[in-house]
């Protein structure tokens, strides 16, 4: 169901995809569910890895993303102590992880907006999630402009 390596197909159609399963999932507790899915899936940041500086700001819950860069791909980590948005966070990986800076410049995000979960989460849930694919974007676009921080570095808020 998910692989926070590198999916194949682009984004969009990846992105589709997660769309089209939640929409099918009428009732908010089966897309609860399926949610809390994904986020048993997604890769654990060890405790001691959960730093500030990979802490994202603006974020109702603890949230943490590692960003690094090789090979002229960005790779994301990340990690929430709220399982919900452990579960969206891990779409956004799945959408992101292993793509080139162009890709990830060129994402808008659709995925919350066009399924019941901006309805059912906080706006200080929604806007912490708009603030990791921002961190995503901004740390990619760092590494078109040779702006490149040492590998493993996090958030581009921390600067």
């Amino acid at each position: 169901m998910l692989d926070t390596a590198i999916e194949s197909g682009s984004i969009r159609e990846i992105e589709d995809t997660y769309i089209e399963d939640l929409n099918l999932l009428e009732d908010w507790f089966l897309q609860y569910e399926y949610l809390l899915e994904l986020s048993r899936e997604l890769p654990r940041i060890p405790a001691e890895e959960r730093t500030d500086d990979l802490r994202v700001k603006g974020c109702q819950s603890a949230m943490w993303i590692k960003l690094s860069y090789e090979k002229g791909r960005v790779y994301i980590t990340g990690d929430s102590e709220a399982l919900i948005i452990r579960g969206i966070l891990a779409v956004i990986i799945s959408l992101l992880n292993g793509r080139t800076p162009e890709e990830i410049l060129s994402y808008e995000p659709r995925f919350i907006k066009e399924t019941n979960i901006a309805k059912e989460i906080s706006t200080d849930r929604f806007d912490g999630l708009h603030s990791v694919v921002r961190d995503i974007q901004l740390y990619a676009g760092r590494q078109i402009n040779g702006c490149e921080k040492p590998q493993g570095a996090g958030n581009p808020n921390s600067e």
